[in-house]
């Protein structure tokens, strides 16, 4: 038999494999690459739409627990949340630029970009004003704060966990379930772990 061959043969074919393979993957980048310019050209051409129907966030201050205290690390956060309070804040996580153009009009990225920076920053500060709160004690209050970064569809891992690991304290299944019902609607690539870990801490319950 002759091997040299053989391994020539297998080698070509390797190659031609190979060849193929990158050749369609090029295809098929092109292709993306010229549907994504396609519609960032349409796009661009898209008039301002109005944006006052918008679900715009807003922050109940009469119901977030402002304790008393002396903790700096507090006090600040309440500066930041009365501070957004008084701005406009939208939730678009999971819509790029081109998809706000698309539907909102060019001439409104700005203010909807602002909008979304207001958002980011809300939730980051309920969480960490949350897991501030648990670390000083004051777990009722903590939960409060948690419970409106849901309400406000907070992609923060961090701001469920919490939440879930004092209701299985609690013996609350039902709860549980609700954060999952309620992490279904993230549009967030954080989705898919924090549903995987609140529904393995809902198995203690079964």
């Amino acid at each position: 038999m002759n091997w040299s061959f053989i391994v020539i043969s297998c080698t070509a074919v390797a190659g031609a494999l190979i060849a193929y393979e990158r050749k369609k993957s090029d295809k098929k980048k092109a292709s993306a690459e010229e549907k994504y310019w396609s519609r960032e050209d349409y796009a661009n051409t898209v008039r301002r739409k109005d944006i006052t129907h918008l679900d715009y966030i807003r922050i109940p201050l009469d119901e977030l627990p402002f304790i008393e205290t002396d903790d700096e690390e507090l006090l600040e956060y309440y500066k930041t949340i009365r501070h957004l309070s008084e701005h406009k804040i939208l939730n678009l996580t999971g819509y790029t630029n081109t998809d706000l153009k698309e539907q909102y009009g060019v001439a409104n990225l700005t203010e909807l970009s602002e909008y979304d920076e207001n958002y980011t920053t809300l939730v980051n500060i309920i969480t960490r004003w949350g897991a501030r709160l648990m670390a000083l004690g004051h777990v009722t209050e903590a939960m409060t704060v948690l419970e409106f970064g849901v309400s406000v569809g907070t992609d923060s891992s961090r701001n469920y966990y919490m939440l879930a690991d004092e209701y299985v304290k609690m013996g609350r299944p039902d709860e549980i379930d609700r954060l999952i019902d309620s992490a279904y609607n993230i549009r967030s690539i954080m989705r898919d772990s924090i549903l995987a870990k609140l529904r393995e801490l809902r198995s203690y319950f079964v």
